[in-house]
């Protein structure tokens, strides 16, 4: 039956038929099964449906991870309507842009306050004000579950950009479970595998790989709230045998420096997978070292216009594959995409890398402009990013089209100058842009390093660059142009966790307007 499934909610109904009894979510140590998870989402349809959400309507999620998160969630897929899942601490002018961008007419949210909410919404809407539902409210006792269409828009994905106008990923049903199906022989995951996931469940890899994945399989999902701390996640994993699991690298790199290894008995996990950001080849040697693993972290490459996978690094095999500029490769595509390097099909050329599959939006939500910038040639679309397929098709990602820095006629990545800042003591986290200041060299690279707390006076900061300085040039053979040390958290990242490289050029370079105005 499961393979004739063509949307998201005869996808969740099948593993209620068959494993009704079984734990469907943990959240906060509650188990919820799948039986009592589809009638929740199905008194939640009730209710959507109660405030006038039908078919076509997009219902915009302001929620952060918890059981009922999915009550809302296939609750909107069950009036035929389109899930808009958002950062749960959005802003009144954040959300009101999201609201006027996807034309929502209802929010869902955990706001304490509904009235004073809509009141700080009302001056930034350019149309009437959506209706606002409350999570934890009462809900009608009865029961709603309408079928979609394969081809039913069922969610969009919105970009975390910071320039006001983020870009809206279609996904229909079908796109969704097109890469669930290549995601999970490829990851190999199974119906007695336990997921044990604290990222963001309104975004693409905690949404759809961490949640969406189990319950196909009709898998246990063992939710925690959104923090990379390993204190609650490693113990998720040790008390619950978790089997799975996933984070970015940042999420792997914290974790190592803040946790003993006699602390977390980790052996369970069959296979962690790291992506989202690219993958530091140090990162995986010593989150294994540490805690006596061994080929369970598994690079993967992927994107919201791809819904999230594109492709993973070899579950069988225990070894890596690290070139000579330290990108760790991010496999081979999963069954069914096509990755290809724009412009050249000769192995060991860069270029923009392109993805081509049923997987793949069909553009961004009322943008054509954006939507006619994604296509590129041949049916394939436009990653952003570059990198380059080895003789045997295995993928390495060398960093973003827009981010790379160019100076005297060489392409630098930032992810390299970052792994070597943040080797030097007292360096939480580093950041690397260009900036052109019309010199013949090309950009300048700006490093900006949040440093340790304590290390306040001008001598320790003068020394710590200096260390910075010299360690970049001894291991690249260059030095940055100018050290920004800042306090921990001002580099600014996305909700998951991704640097944003963007934001960061844009308020160094209105500082640095504002110091010579």
């Amino acid at each position: 039956m499961l393979s004739q499934t063509d949307n998201l909610i005869d996808m969740l109904y099948s593993s209620v038929q068959t494993q009704s009894n079984k734990d469907a979510v943990v959240w906060d140590d509650q188990p919820t099964s799948y039986e009592c998870l589809w009638l929740a989402c199905t008194q939640f349809a009730a209710l959507l449906q109660d405030h006038g959400v039908g078919s076509g309507d997009r219902v915009i999620l302001q929620l952060s991870n918890s059981a009922e998160f999915f009550h809302a969630y296939y609750g909107v897929l069950m009036c035929r309507a389109v899930a808009v899942p958002i950062f749960h601490g959005s802003s009144p002018a954040r959300l009101a842009t999201l609201v006027n961008l996807s034309g929502a007419t209802t929010i869902v949210t955990e706001h304490s306050d509904i009235t004073l909410l809509l009141e700080e919404l009302k001056p930034h809407l350019e149309g009437p004000a959506p209706v606002i539902v409350d999570l934890r409210g009462p809900r009608p006792n009865r029961s709603v579950s309408e079928r979609p269409a394969q081809d039913d828009l069922a969610m969009l994905q919105y970009t975390s950009g910071t320039t006001g106008n983020p870009k809206g990923v279609m996904l229909t049903h079908g796109n969704l479970l097109a890469n669930i199906r290549q995601m999970i022989p490829a990851a190999q995951f199974e119906p007695e595998d336990v997921f044990v996931s604290w990222l963001p469940v309104y975004h693409d890899m905690g949404l759809i790989t961490m949640t969406m994945c189990p319950f196909y399989l009709g898998a246990k999902l063992v939710l925690l709230p959104i923090s990379p701390k390993p204190f609650t996640w490693f113990s998720a994993i040790a008390r619950h045998r978790g089997t799975m699991t996933a984070s970015p690298d940042f999420g792997y790199r914290f974790a190592t420096k803040f946790t003993r290894r006699s602390k977390y008995d980790l052996r369970s996990l069959r296979r962690a997978l790291i992506a989202a950001e690219p993958v530091r080849a140090s990162t995986i040697e010593r989150f294994e070292e540490k805690f006596d693993l061994n080929g369970v972290l598994k690079p993967g490459y992927g994107l919201a216009e791809a819904s999230v996978a594109a492709s993973f690094w070899h579950m069988d095999r225990q070894d890596r594959l690290i070139d000579e500029e330290g990108h760790v490769s991010a496999g081979k595509s999963i069954p069914g995409m096509e990755i290809a390097i724009e412009g050249t099909a000769e192995p060991y050329v860069q270029g923009e890398i392109l993805i081509k599959g049923p997987n793949c939006t069909q553009g961004y939500y009322r943008n054509p402009e954006a939507t006619a910038a994604l296509k590129g040639p041949n049916g394939f679309l436009r990653t952003g990013d570059v990198g380059y397929l080895d003789s045997e098709g295995h993928l390495f990602i060398v960093g973003r089209a827009k981010n790379i820095i160019i100076r005297a006629g060489r392409n630098l990545a930032p992810r390299e100058i970052e792994e070597v800042a943040e080797e030097v003591p007292g360096v939480r986290l580093a950041a690397a842009i260009g900036v052109d200041a019309g010199g013949i060299e090309g950009e300048q690279i700006i490093l900006f390093c949040e440093w340790e707390r304590g290390r306040a006076s001008d001598d320790d900061q003068a020394e710590l660059v200096r260390q910075l300085q010299q360690h970049t040039h001894e291991n690249l053979g260059y030095r940055p142009d100018k050290v920004m040390l800042v306090k921990p958290q001002s580099i600014p990242r996305t909700y998951n966790g991704k640097l944003q490289y963007s934001a960061l050029k844009a308020e160094y370079l209105k500082n640095k307007r504002h110091i010579h105005d």
